[in-house]
């Protein structure tokens, strides 16, 4: 997008548009699950119907603010929970069949990851955060790909905190992060000139990059926006994960100037919201292991 106020008009109809499809998104999956457990159907689709509830629940959180003001943390909650046990729904069922690799891509998990945290899930999202990195060495996103830079600094950032050591010789890396190299080689500076100088730029490109369609380059070669769904147009989860971390660790904090870190959705402080209970999900979850015994959940 060219401005925020472009990406700002552009989420508000996408979510107009999507909340319209309640029954594909939020009816079909209820009822797919519910399926599930009266032995209709296979669990190897649940996931899915995991990730359309989701979805549901994001669509409402990111309308609600453009559309009225209103921060419903609930549906954030609600998301990031469904989103993390489809990804655990499908790490699972691989453990079962070697075949099996099917995934929540890597670009969306790991915002999943950084959601949980701020939220206040900090056990939760540094178990995902290491199951993450374990299905990126494994058959699910083996190695991954370099086209969005984006998770790979979320990735980065992660593992220094935690003290992580990547095996690089497994993962397919960018080979140039551009814009997000000064913060990893700078992650926990002590300087605020320095950290407002690349929140600023981190900022600038995340509103250039934010755009759901496909794009060509001078030789006609197309290409992706890093930020390739509405879901994070405004919501600039990438950044709020770094500062957050910063913050948990006591170092100087970021004063904002800058329309996009100024709404209040990128609050980058941690919300302590309570995990949530989606009861239809954990009923799925207590029917699997009954199906499959001897095989447990990550999460």
């Amino acid at each position: 997008m060219r401005t925020l106020q472009d990406s700002i008009k552009y989420t508000l109809e996408k979510k107009e548009y999507q909340l319209s499809k309640k029954e594909h998104f939020f009816t079909n999956s209820n009822d797919s699950i519910a399926a599930y457990l009266k032995n209709e159907k296979s669990p190897a689709s649940i996931a899915v119907d995991f990730d359309f509830l989701a979805a549901w629940s994001h669509f409402q959180f990111i309308y609600l603010f453009i559309d009225s003001h209103n921060l419903e943390y609930r549906y954030l909650a609600e998301s990031t929970k469904a989103e993390i046990e489809a990804n655990n729904w499908y790490f699972f069922l691989g453990k079962k069949v070697d075949r099996f690799n099917s995934s929540i891509q890597f670009h969306i998990a790991i915002k999943h990851m950084a959601q949980a945290l701020l939220l206040g899930w900090d056990s939760l999202a540094i178990e995902y955060g290491n199951l993450l990195i374990k299905m990126l060495y494994g058959k699910q996103y083996k190695g991954w790909h370099p086209v969005y830079k984006h998770p790979w600094f979320m990735l980065e950032i992660f593992c220094k905190w935690q003290k992580i050591q990547l095996d690089y010789t497994k993962l397919h890396y960018p080979e140039n992060m551009g814009v997000y190299q000064e913060a990893i080689n700078n992650w926990d500076t002590q300087s605020s000139g320095l950290l407002s100088s690349m929140v600023n730029k981190l900022i600038d490109f995340h509103i250039a990059q934010s755009d759901e369609y496909v794009t060509t380059d001078e030789y006609g070669n197309e290409a992706s926006s890093d930020f390739s769904s509405s879901d994070y147009f405004i919501y600039a989860i990438e950044i709020l994960f770094w500062l957050n971390i910063r913050y948990r660790m006591g170092l100087p904090d970021y004063t904002s100037h800058n329309e996009l870190i100024l709404l209040p959705i990128n609050n980058w402080h941690t919300y302590k919201i309570e995990i949530p209970k989606i009861e239809l999900i954990e009923k799925a979850k207590a029917k699997l292991l009954v199906d499959y015994p001897g095989i447990e959940f990550e999460i």
